[in-house]
């Protein structure tokens, strides 16, 4: 398994921020991260917490780390990608470090997730499952997170295209 290089932290606090800077903004760009991801990688390469809160400051200033953006972005993936009811992505939220404002601007009536058709997702699960009306599949979407209403207009819709 690969281990992570620690670095060698400057000793000289404008030049460990510099370098605490370089190294934020790679891990930036590489990927869209939380402030949790981005100080938990910066102090697993050795900076020191002052130098980390100055970088996540800044970082949060900039723009270039926004938990919001990425929790509504997380949530639209776990939806269109794992078919993930309401329910389980809340779950699924709530084991991840989002910060409480994060949390607080969360909601699935918001623009960010307005086009995302939760009984359509269910829709698509139910016919990946075989489309069988019975208690095992009716469990299963339960068990992905859709609520009773999504999976009964799956059913009809269902119905509506076998006919």
């Amino acid at each position: 398994m690969y281990k992570k290089r620690r670095a060698l932290a400057p000793s000289d606090p404008e030049k460990a921020y510099g370098a605490a800077l370089r190294t934020a903004m790679n891990i930036v760009g590489y990927k869209d991260n939380t402030l949790y991801q981005l100080r938990t990688k910066l102090t697993e390469r050795g900076y020191s917490e002052t130098t980390v809160n100055d970088v996540c400051e800044f970082m949060i200033a900039k723009g270039y780390i926004n938990d919001t953006r990425v929790i509504f972005r997380f949530a639209r993936s776990l939806a269109l990608n794992k078919l993930y009811g309401k329910r389980r992505i809340m779950q699924e939220l709530s084991l991840r470090h989002f910060t409480s404002e994060a949390y607080d601007a969360f909601t699935f009536d918001s623009d960010e997730l307005e086009d995302v058709d939760f009984a359509e997702i269910c829709l698509k699960l139910l016919k990946k499952k075989g489309g069988a009306r019975d208690d095992k599949t009716f469990a299963c979407l339960m068990r992905y997170g859709h609520s009773t209403s999504d999976i009964k207009e799956a059913y009809k819709r269902l119905e509506n295209e076998d006919e």
